[in-house]
């Protein structure tokens, strides 16, 4: 049994408004093409032991890639950030989820006097930045036609 098809027992078990069918399997095969097994593996451990209904096939990769890049809460990113900017780091040395994050709020400039965001809000542009890093490590290793 392949570590998909094991993301897919897993899926077709949790509970869901949405009937597991051929289709529903077929949309979350499609959206984890480009990871490979031990990705994959690793995703379905963090589902295992945190989902308490089935995840959207976004949430999954979103598994993944905190699993393959970390889990950064907000708070911590604020630290790392607010110390980048006292020890005068640039951002292009700052952890690569951290980099991304910086850009998408305007800079370390923005960030120098307070966070331009606390909370939630941060907590849902970190997992946006975990998803384009995901993103582009999948078509990276997508095969070609």
């Amino acid at each position: 049994m392949t570590a998909t098809d094991k993301l897919m027992a897993v899926l077709s078990q949790l509970p869901s408004s949405i009937q597991w069918n051929d289709t529903s399997q077929t949309v979350y095969r499609v959206a984890i093409v480009g990871l490979d097994d031990d990705d994959i593996t690793y995703g379905v451990r963090r589902i295992l032991t945190r989902a308490k209904f089935r995840p959207t096939p976004s949430e999954v990769l979103l598994a993944v890639a905190v699993e393959k890049y970390g889990d950064y809460l907000p708070q911590v990113a604020i630290n790392e950030i607010n110390n980048a900017i006292r020890l005068g780091t640039p951002a292009s040395s700052l952890h690569p989820t951290l980099a991304i994050l910086v850009a998408k709020t305007g800079g370390l400039k923005a960030w120098r006097i307070e966070s331009p965001m606390k909370g939630q809000q941060l907590q849902d542009v970190l997992n946006e930045v975990l998803l384009i890093r995901i993103t582009e490590y999948m078509n990276e290793n997508r095969p070609t036609s």
